[in-house]
C-alpha cells in the first residue's frame, strides 16, 4: 500500500467510526484528500506503508479507530498498536481455527449460570449494571473485536436471543454512555471485517450457532429480575 493510500484509508476509517454520515463499504474507503507531501505528519503514513502489509494496515486502522474514533495517525503508529495490528491480521490468516479455539475456551469458562450476567449485566439492587461483562471484556481487550461480533451481533431465534435488539430498546439512540456506543462500533467493525475477510458472514454465523447451541435448554433472553436465593 502506498503512503498516499494509507493517508486516504486513515481518513476514511476515522470518518467512518467518528460520524454516521460516511458509508465506508459503499465507497470502499475512498475519500478525497489533500496532497500528502504537504502534510506535517506525512512521516507516519510513510512509516506504516513500509512497515506493515496491506492486511496489517487495515487491521491497525480498525483497532485504533474502534477504540478511539477520533484518534490521530500518531496513535496508529504507536509500537503497541503496530503489534496489535499484526496480531489481529494473523487471526484472518488462520481462518476459523483461532475463533474456534477461543470459543471453546470461553465455553469452558462461561457457565450457564453466568451467561445472563455476561450478556446483560449483573443485578445491583434490582437494577442491571450499566455495562455487562461482555462489553467490559471488549474495553479491556480480553474479548477480541471479531469474536465479539460472532457472539453478540448474530440473533439465535431458537434460544430467544437478540442481544443488539435488547440494547436498542433499553438505551436511546445516540447515547454516549452505556452499551449503545459499543454496539454501533461493533456493527461498523463487522461491516469492515466482512469487507476484509472472505466468507466472513458464512463462517461466523456457523460458529455463533454452534456456540450458543452448546447451552442446551438455556434461554438466552434476559432475565427480568434477579432470582431469589432463598425461596
Amino acid at each position: 500500500m502506498s503512503p498516499e493510500q494509507v493517508f486516504m484509508y486513515a481518513k476514511s476509517y476515522r470518518l467512518y467510526f467518528s460520524t454516521d454520515g460516511y458509508d465506508f463499504i459503499k465507497y470502499k474507503g475512498h475519500v478525497s484528500t489533500p496532497p500528502l507531501i504537504k502534510q506535517r505528519d506525512r512521516q507516519f503514513y510513510y512509516r506504516l506503508s513500509t512497515k506493515l502489509s496491506d492486511t496489517q494496515i487495515h487491521a491497525a486502522l480498525l483497532l485504533t479507530y474502534f477504540f478511539k474514533p477520533k484518534a490521530y495517525i500518531a496513535d496508529v503508529v504507536a509500537p503497541n498498536i503496530l503489534q496489535d495490528g499484526m496480531a489481529f491480521a494473523s487471526r484472518a490468516e488462520n481462518g476459523t481455527s483461532t475463533l474456534g479455539n477461543e470459543l471453546y475456551a470461553l465455553r469452558k469458562k462461561l457457565s450457564p449460570a453466568h451467561v445472563d450476567e455476561w450478556l446483560y449485566g449483573a443485578f445491583l439492587d434490582d437494577q442491571r449494571a450499566s455495562l455487562p461483562t461482555c462489553i467490559e471484556g471488549i474495553i479491556s481487550r480480553e474479548l477480541m473485536i471479531d469474536l465479539a461480533c460472532v457472539l453478540l451481533l448474530i440473533p439465535q431465534s431458537t434460544h430467544q436471543y437478540h442481544w443488539s435488539q435488547y440494547w436498542e430498546q433499553r438505551e436511546p439512540a445516540g447515547s454516549t454512555f452505556g452499551v449503545r456506543p459499543w454496539l454501533t462500533r461493533l456493527r461498523k467493525a463487522d461491516q469492515l471485517l466482512n469487507w476484509q475477510r472472505p466468507a466472513w458472514r458464512q463462517y461466523t454465523h456457523k460458529l455463533s450457532k454452534m456456540f450458543w447451541a452448546s447451552y442446551q435448554g438455556l434461554s438466552l433472553a434476559p432475565r427480568q429480575e434477579e432470582p431469589q436465593l432463598f425461596a
